[in-house]
């Protein structure tokens, strides 16, 4: 997706404002209605006799003239600094220098600001700028990456579908908030050729405006926390577990919600002495000994056993020492050394859960080749094989071509890999990176051919 320019950031601005202030009593004014008040005060101020209407127009505006120019302003006592009412035209751009003054600061800063010069700019349109304003996007996008950064590692490079500008600008947010941290920006990524990470995108989305809509809220950098949390705990069919249980080899805990006690239970609990005493109970429960039911015991019958001859463990005799004691007799020793069983050491929780961590790790990983080789057989099925020679098409990316740009770019295979990743060649030399089958399509009609002029050189041919 392409980053929006100024001037459609504008005309969104202007729709969203002009739908919420449409029917409504608003004190934003539009130009006609602006210019309707002004020929009415200058009116009713040359009148003699004055209605209600006419009262209340001159105790609430007046007129300020600037050169040639008439200026509505808020009806002002002696040496006092004119406040003026701004258009709803150019409510825009009074926003924007605000908002460019106060170092993109946040709403109350930029009422401060705007108070000492307007009268009539809402908070509801100083919060639509700052929800399309692409720099504190970039700023909260930065502050919610932080958070999952400093708990599992910044990696080597950011990847997003906005476009080069905007992750460059992520980065260098960023990079204000942690000066260590060196990240690069990915190239674009063809939105097609990535289906689970748009189905994935599309499913947070759905689970976030629930979320919003659940807890009557529009704070969406609160709400992406738990969603997050949802999508990790959730069960993934890829890995099949989890990708919380994948990473830290346990099922993610929401405190005694996912416990074994009754939830009727937990909802009385309020400290940990009626905790304790819940489970308590519990475990003496468990342990009452069952009643047997009494009935005649036969005689009892002592089993006849016969005993093997005892078989005395056999030793290596080490070799004997010799010894020259006092009188100069040669004596000798013979040490026995009897070797004893190892102690078997207590298994500890934490390599009980380093060990389960791993086995988790390890599933996943098999089950995630699993559903990759799956996808590549589904993919060899449904799309004809290319072949070295063959003419194809490859979607250039939005982000990479402007308007008037063609949407395609023929090019002819080179090289098949035993994973059947295509090398591809185009008129201006060979396309660096490999693709796979469903990131491009083949052509009916061979419209390039190769020509071999000298055995390493290769040259592309239009047919007309």
């Amino acid at each position: 997706m392409a980053n929006p320019t100024e001037r459609d950031i504008e005309a969104h601005f202007r729709e969203e404002l002009f739908q919420r202030s449409e029917g409504k009593k608003s004190v934003l004014l539009p130009k006609e209605q602006y210019n309707e008040i002004i020929s009415e005060v200058t009116a009713t101020d040359k009148s003699g006799e004055k209605t209600p209407h006419e009262y209340y127009l001159l105790k609430k505006y007046e007129i300020f003239k600037c050169g040639d120019v008439l200026k509505l302003i808020r009806r002002r006592t002696a040496n006092e600094d004119p406040i003026y009412f701004a258009t709803l035209e150019y409510t825009f751009d009074i926003i924007k220098h605000a908002h460019i003054a106060t170092g993109h600061g946040g709403r109350d800063k930029m009422v401060k600001e705007l108070s000492k010069k307007y009268d009539n700019i809402t908070h509801d349109a100083i919060s639509i700028y700052k929800s399309l304003c692409i720099e504190c996007q970039c700023k909260q996008v930065a502050y919610q990456l932080l958070d999952i950064f400093l708990l599992l590692g910044a990696p080597e490079i950011l990847q997003s579908v906005n476009g080069s500008e905007f992750t460059a600008c992520v980065i260098t947010e960023l990079k204000l908030l942690w000066p260590d941290l060196v990240m690069v920006h990915g190239k674009p990524r063809y939105p097609q050729s990535q289906g689970s990470v748009e189905r994935a995108n599309c499913d947070i989305k759905d689970i976030l405006v629930a979320w919003l809509s659940d807890n009557n809220t529009t704070d969406w950098t609160v709400g992406l926390k738990f969603v997050q949390f949802q999508k990790n705990s959730s069960y993934h069919s890829g890995i099949r577990r989890s990708p919380f249980a994948a990473l830290f080899g346990s099922d993610a805990k929401v405190g005694l919600t996912t416990s074994a006690l009754p939830h009727d239970v937990i909802h009385r609990l309020q400290s940990e002495d009626e905790l304790l005493a819940v489970i308590t109970e519990e475990t003496t429960s468990d342990e009452l000994p069952a009643v047997e039911p009494v009935t005649a015991k036969p005689p009892a019958v002592e089993p006849v056993t016969v005993e093997p001859p005892a078989v005395e463990p056999v030793t290596a005799e080490p070799p004997a020492v010799e010894q020259v004691t006092a009188l100069g007799v040669l004596c000798t020793t013979v040490i026995r050394v009897t070797a004893e069983p190892p102690a078997v050491k207590p298994t500890s929780p934490l390599s009980v859960r380093q060990k389960n961590n791993t086995s988790q790790r390890k599933r996943a990983c098999e089950a995630q080749l699993s559903q990759a080789e799956r996808m590549v057989e589904r993919i060899r099925r449904i799309m004809d094989r290319g072949k070295v020679g063959n003419n194809v098409t490859i979607p250039i990316p939005m982000v990479d071509r402007g308007r008037g740009d063609p949407r395609n770019i023929m090019g002819i295979i080179m090289d098949i890999d035993e994973n059947d990743n295509y090398t591809i060649a185009v008129k201006s030399g060979i396309l660096s990176g490999k693709y796979t089958r469903n990131q491009f399509d083949l052509c009916m009609e061979e419209k390039l051919i190769i020509e071999e002029e000298e055995p390493c050189v290769m040259h592309l041919t239009h047919l007309q």
